[in-house]
């Protein structure tokens, strides 16, 4: 481990494995025009030289390095970042990663918005755009409302209106832990949304407006993982958050309860189908399973739902064969 101190009410903790892309991140941490923060890496027992690139900045930013004698993230994502998290006393936290970037104004930002709302939101946040491996912008995402309550969120998730992830959020550790932590999904699919909608409960949701978060979709994201075994993790992952949505509206938004059945059948099935990977009969009884125990189907409506999904599939790998050929 090593440190060097500064007081500061924010932290910014990235839980650390991959090095590819991490000198850029701390670069763009580096480049705040407000650095009255505190930085906090944890290393997940990686094998890459994470601690020879975090020490080039050991002069330059307030950071505490701390290596991790056992990788956790390759059983629970969510475990290591709450560990990175403990490894901070500061009251508002930032996880980030080691492979997106930030604009330079976010700290600075951040902090007004503090002042401006008198610290009257438990989770503030950041719009987003989408770079690639070389850094350049693929998508710009749709905006935050100014405002929204955890639900009306989880609502336009499920409908696929916008998009989110966890680094472009700060929220308050009091918070953090009144909630219990971060939902722990398998891969942490989805846990990001479901921590959103529930620190939205409280409090409305405050959106930041100006600066930007870069998220970085490369070939080493989980996001971008089409892996047989990665897919069928994912799609697990997704029907433990179909059921943990159900029982949000059930208990906190109990009028949108009607709509989220019908929007979860709609997500997951699309979910689903975007993963690109023909689905086994295991799956296929596992989904059945799912759509009769959530969504009231008779017995052997998912099964067949999966079935269709991969003769879908399967026609358009023979056309998209057919269509290289000519």
């Amino acid at each position: 481990m090593f440190a060097n101190s500064q007081t500061s009410p924010l932290a910014i903790v990235i839980p650390a494995y991959k090095s590819q892309f991490l000198r850029a991140a701390l670069q763009s941490i580096a480049a705040q025009t407000d650095k009255h923060f505190r930085l906090y890496i944890g290393d997940d027992a990686s094998p890459e030289p994470v601690a020879e690139i975090v020490r080039e900045f050991s002069e330059k930013l307030p950071l505490q390095y701390h290596r991790f004698e056992r990788n956790l993230g390759k059983t629970s994502l969510v475990r290591h970042w709450e560990r990175c998290v403990r490894l901070s006393t500061e009251p508002w936290v930032w996880i980030f990663s080691d492979d997106d970037c930030m604009d330079e104004n976010c700290v600075a930002a951040f902090f007004a918005e503090l002042k401006n709302t008198a610290a009257g939101h438990d989770l503030y946040r950041f719009n987003t755009i989408w770079i690639n491996g070389a850094g350049v912008q693929t998508v710009e995402s749709s905006t935050h409302p100014v405002t929204e309550t955890g639900a009306d969120f989880l609502l336009a998730r499920l409908r696929d209106s916008r998009n989110s992830c966890l680094q472009e959020l700060i929220f308050s550790r009091r918070a953090w832990e009144s909630a219990g932590g971060i939902p722990d999904f398998p891969l942490a699919w989805n846990s990001d949304d479901a921590f959103i909608a529930r620190l939205g409960v409280r409090r409305p949701i405050k959106t930041i407006a100006g600066p930007r978060v870069s998220w970085r979709v490369s070939e080493a994201n989980i996001s971008n993982d089409k892996s047989a075994a990665t897919a069928n993790t994912k799609l697990k992952a997704s029907a433990d958050f179909v059921r943990w949505t159900l029982d949000f509206f059930e208990t906190h938004a109990p009028v949108a309860a009607a709509d989220a059945i019908q929007l979860t059948e709609q997500w997951f099935f699309h979910c689903a189908a975007t993963g690109w990977r023909f689905l086994n009969w295991s799956t296929c009884a596992e989904m059945d399973a799912l759509a009769a125990d959530v969504w009231g189907r008779r017995r052997g409506w998912g099964f067949r739902q999966g079935m269709k999904l991969n003769f879908r599939l399967a026609t358009e790998k023979i056309r998209w064969r057919f269509k290289r050929r000519a």
